[in-house]
């Protein structure tokens, strides 16, 4: 099955399966397990994302973890994207696709190679870590500058046995579901 075929059958199974509730209860579990990973819990300097509505939602972590470690979240700029430290909400504004960015200047940026942890979300992913994003390739661009654990997010309808993929896609280290 092609991408675009996939991206249409997850966004099907979103309907069937992503009600208020479930994302609620699955986005909690999936916070505790990121926790419990051994790398979140030894990583200092760690990448995380703002999600959008059939994402794994985050901010139980960004609350809890601010001022405990050194979170980072993605800003669109073009075609690419770059990580900024997270200082609050209040400090984000709405960015491209609705989602809260940080505002920082662009020289504020952190090198992609003092992360340790990346949290990346995903339409779909396999179980050896191939990653199905949404097609603008920001993350494909983005993953091959760092030497960060991967780990990967979603649902856990939302694990395929194939997805198509390039010689460019990186696969995750793990993959962490509800």
């Amino acid at each position: 099955m092609d991408k675009i075929t996939l991206r249409r059958q997850v966004k099907e199974l979103n309907k069937q399966y992503l009600s208020r509730e479930a994302r609620s209860t699955a986005s909690q579990r999936i916070c505790q397990a990121i926790e419990a990973d051994e790398h979140f819990q030894q990583a200092d300097h760690i990448a995380l994302y703002h999600a959008l509505p059939d994402e794994p939602d985050l901010q139980e972590l960004l609350n809890k973890y601010a001022t405990l470690k050194s979170l980072y979240l993605p800003r669109v700029e073009g075609d690419d994207i770059a990580f900024y430290h997270y200082k609050g909400e209040e400090e984000l504004s709405e960015g491209k696709y609705g989602i809260n960015e940080p505002t920082e200047e662009k020289a504020h940026c952190i090198d992609p190679m003092r992360l340790e942890l990346i949290i990346v979300p995903g339409m779909a992913f396999t179980k050896e870590g191939i990653r199905l994003g949404r097609g603008k390739a920001y993350y494909d661009r983005f993953l091959p500058l760092t030497k960060a654990y991967l780990i990967g997010t979603t649902f856990r309808f939302r694990i395929f046995d194939y997805i198509a993929h390039d010689h460019w896609d990186i696969p995750m280290n793990t993959i962490i579901t509800d």
